[in-house]
């Protein structure tokens, strides 16, 4: 028997009308659709955004426990068993395919995934999804990055130390996941001229979006800052 395909699907940041029309194809003519949760029963963002736009009702609903991890840790992770029922799937000869917030290839548990699923020989296709930060650019209307400035998309897990360096070295910035570190991040900023050329993401494109100037309040794991040097225009 013919093994399976799987498909990592990028859904977008919450809005399901920012979802492609190639995603909402791949999906609906899913055999299996994997369902990424941090612990069993829990709900899944981009399921619940997937469904929206995408009649899966014919396809069977995998649930897979996806604990929040660092690279690494992740890959031994998934090694130790917990995609077994993927590749099970894609033995019997089905359509994988895996949810998952924003693009794929913006630090994406996809990624990880697709890595795994093709070291075991089955074939993979990547499908495009919107990345929080450009949704965010289009709705405050700021551009990334024009003429010869340079951008930066970096992790606010990252070091003190290495944002303070990417500040100096680049001129727009993109810190995802910046919601930790928004204690000391928000008073550099500030110390450095930049808290008024920087725009707050928060959950784009969900009910309880935020997009404004920088609040400390705003901790979520889905906290973006847009960084423009030369001044927002």
């Amino acid at each position: 028997m013919k093994k399976g395909m799987f498909y990592a699907v990028g859904v977008g940041p919450g809005d399901p009308e920012d979802m492609t029309l190639k995603a909402k194809r791949i999906l609906e003519s899913a055999d299996v659709v994997v369902i990424p949760v941090k612990q069993p029963g829990e709900s899944s963002s981009a399921y619940a955004i997937a469904e929206q736009a995408a009649d899966m009702s014919q396809a069977e609903k995998m649930e897979v426990v996806f604990p929040m991890k660092r690279g690494a840790d992740y890959r031994s992770y998934l090694r130790s068993g917990a995609l077994d029922s993927v590749y099970k799937a894609l033995d019997d000869g089905k359509k994988v395919a895996m949810v998952t917030l924003g693009d794929v290839s913006v630090y994406s548990t996809a990624t990880y995934v697709r890595q795994m699923v093709a070291l075991k020989g089955y074939e993979t296709t990547v499908v495009a999804g919107i990345p929080s930060f450009c949704a965010g650019a289009a709705k405050t209307q700021y551009s990334l990055c024009e003429n010869e400035e340079s951008l930066l998309v970096l992790p606010g897990v990252g070091s003190q130390k290495s944002i303070e360096q990417a500040l100096e070295q680049f001129d727009n910035l993109v810190i995802m996941k910046a919601g930790r570190a928004l204690e000391w991040l928000l008073p550099v900023l500030q110390q450095r001229g930049l808290l008024e050329h920087t725009v707050m993401l928060c959950n784009v494109g969900m009910p309880d979006e935020y997009i404004g100037k920088p609040l400390a309040k705003y901790r979520s794991y889905f906290t973006t800052l847009l960084i423009k040097k030369g001044g927002l225009r």
